[in-house]
């Protein structure tokens, strides 16, 4: 890891198609199907829930576990590829998730497809520090700059198409096509792999081995989350399944951090991102991740349950949220040296704040083409400011130390989002039944407005040939219906205020960073030979002797 910004693969190792090539195909078919598949299972849970008969509770279980063991599998992934060797780490770990991919394709109950998805979610955890870095550097110097193109629109994309895929297959009204994609995906990560990864260089096995204190509470930390977080969404915090755990959770985290802090080597060298550089570049990313689980599950929910639409304009709206990203990768590629990451996160968190001022007063009488156009902006300055603060993180200082400062920063991003997401889910629940009994107590039984409204409703509906009764009974749940939506929109834009809050510590985040510098370029300049003397100064020079 050393070697971040060095040009490894021998001449003995290269293959017609450039080395460069096969790595980036490699990165993006191991890991893109984990985003893919998670996104998609946010936009189609409800065929799944019918085809499984799942019940709303068993929802939440299958994402919970699959991004906690994500999560869990990041840090492990550098240590497992350097005591087995690329080579062999990879393919194992595609083969496990090939394996998860196929129980998810043929699973007929939760409990399948929560295997399936945690035996994914690990695998490609372990998958995600250990080949990006080797993306990077396998990139020749030149061209290193479209490294950017190749992370944002192929792992950010693959969020962007999973979710597109997600809207038509609720469509279809078909879901396992979906893991059948993943399997396809798992066999040409096998086959060209096994052909087109080098041969493990060397086997690090004089290097230290880990703290293991600290490796035993970080995964004792991660299991402790299990339980609360799976009980969340239906019980609430002040369950005795849910309190207590979150407790010893924290617990376990401290004693993890100030164990690390203190290891000689740690599993997460906390101790990399203590200078100003690297902590502006972290806050950027963590707060860019959070904002990006916000806004898919607030956009989401807004369209499906306030704008009657067919999930083919859903799958639109994620069409141009790929159309951001894809604008975000060209300009990264092209300015990321002359701008550097604060300047870029900054552009980014600016187009963040527009959605989010815009989609604080979101109504269902939205146009879907301003919809489209903010869809867009979400997906670049996400996309932008994410990229931004990890990239100037890992080059914010000693490039030794690029890969420590990496594993860090994607640990805690990847924890973070792991335990928002259960949280978002509870938040949204609990404020959509604040205001349900909010706006029902002030449309109470002796409220002279509601009266009037329900009046109107009803004799309109007996214009268009409806008896009294059907006609009451009819205005009576339009007006239950459109109570529940209002409560619903307004849980929406709570959210969509968090989420401003987040854009505006991004704004400040890089702002910090562009004070402190831009750190390393991808592309390095050559360094000039140094001249030779002259005759005359080896005249002068001799003469002076």
């Amino acid at each position: 890891m050393s070697q971040l910004i060095s040009t490894p693969m021998s001449e003995k190792e290269r293959v017609a198609v450039p080395q460069y090539l096969i790595i980036s195909l490699l990165t993006i078919f191991a890991i893109g199907p984990q985003y893919f598949s998670n996104l998609a299972y946010t936009i189609n849970q409800v065929i799944i829930q019918n085809g499984l008969d799942m019940s709303t509770n068993d929802l939440q279980l299958p994402s919970t576990l699959s991004n906690l063991a994500f999560a869990l599998g990041v840090p492990f992934g550098p240590v497992l590829a350097r005591r087995f060797g690329l080579k062999a780490h990879y393919l194992t770990m595609v083969f496990i998730f090939l394996c998860g991919s196929l129980i998810n394709a043929v699973s007929t109950d939760v409990a399948a497809l929560t295997i399936g998805k945690v035996i994914q979610g690990l695998s490609a955890g372990t998958l995600f520090l250990a080949i990006l870095p080797v993306s990077l550097r396998s990139f020749p110097n030149k061209i290193r700059n479209t490294f950017l193109f190749m992370v944002i629109t192929g792992l950010f994309g693959a969020s962007a198409v999973g979710a597109y895929f997600g809207a038509v297959s609720l469509s279809l009204d078909a879901w396992r096509w979906l893991y059948v994609l993943n399997v396809a995906s798992a066999v040409l990560c096998l086959a060209v792999g096994y052909y087109g990864l080098p041969k493990s260089e060397e086997h690090h096995g004089e290097h230290e081995p880990l703290d293991k204190t600290g490796v035993f509470l970080f995964v004792l930390t991660m299991i402790s989350l299990v339980i609360p977080l799976c009980n969340l969404m239906q019980k609430g915090f002040t369950s005795y399944e849910v309190w207590p755990f979150l407790a010893v959770a924290v617990i376990l985290a401290v004693l993890f951090v100030i164990v690390d802090l203190r290891a000689k080597t740690p599993l997460v060298p906390f101790r990399t991102l203590k200078a100003p550089k690297p902590i502006s570049g972290t806050i950027m990313a963590i707060a860019s991740h959070a904002v990006l689980i916000f806004a898919i599950a607030g956009i989401t929910g807004f369209l499906k349950n306030n704008v009657s639409l067919s999930p083919s304009y859903l799958s639109h709206f994620f069409l141009w949220f790929f159309v951001g990203i894809l604008i975000t990768a060209i300009l990264k590629t092209l300015l990321y040296d002359r701008l550097g990451a604060g300047v870029l996160g900054f552009i980014g968190s600016l187009a963040i704040i527009y959605v989010c001022l815009s989609w604080r007063n979101l109504v269902p009488t939205v146009t879907l083409p301003k919809l489209y156009f903010q869809a867009a902006c979400l997906g670049g300055g996400v996309s932008m400011a994410l990229v931004s603060g990890a990239l100037g993180t890992a080059l914010a200082g000693d490039i030794h130390k690029a890969s420590m400062r990496s594993t860090t920063l994607h640990t805690m991003r990847n924890i973070v989002g792991a335990v928002l997401s259960p949280l978002l889910g509870w938040y949204l629940s609990r404020q959509n039944t604040m205001n349900y009994e909010q706006i029902r107590s002030h449309l109470g039984e002796f409220d002279t407005e509601t009266k009037l409204e329900l009046a109107q409703m009803t004799r309109k509906l007996m214009g268009s040939g409806m008896t009294a009764a059907q006609a009451q009974s009819t205005a009576s749940y339009e007006l239950i219906a459109n109570t529940k939506r209002a409560a619903i929109l307004g849980a929406y834009h709570h959210l969509f205020t968090m989420m401003l809050v987040l854009a505006v510590i991004i704004l400040l985040a890089s702002i910090g960073k562009i004070v402190t510098g831009k750190g390393f370029s991808l592309v390095q300049k050559p360094k000039k030979p140094l001249a030779l003397p002259g005759p005359k100064e080896r005249v002068t020079a001799e003469s002076h002797s």
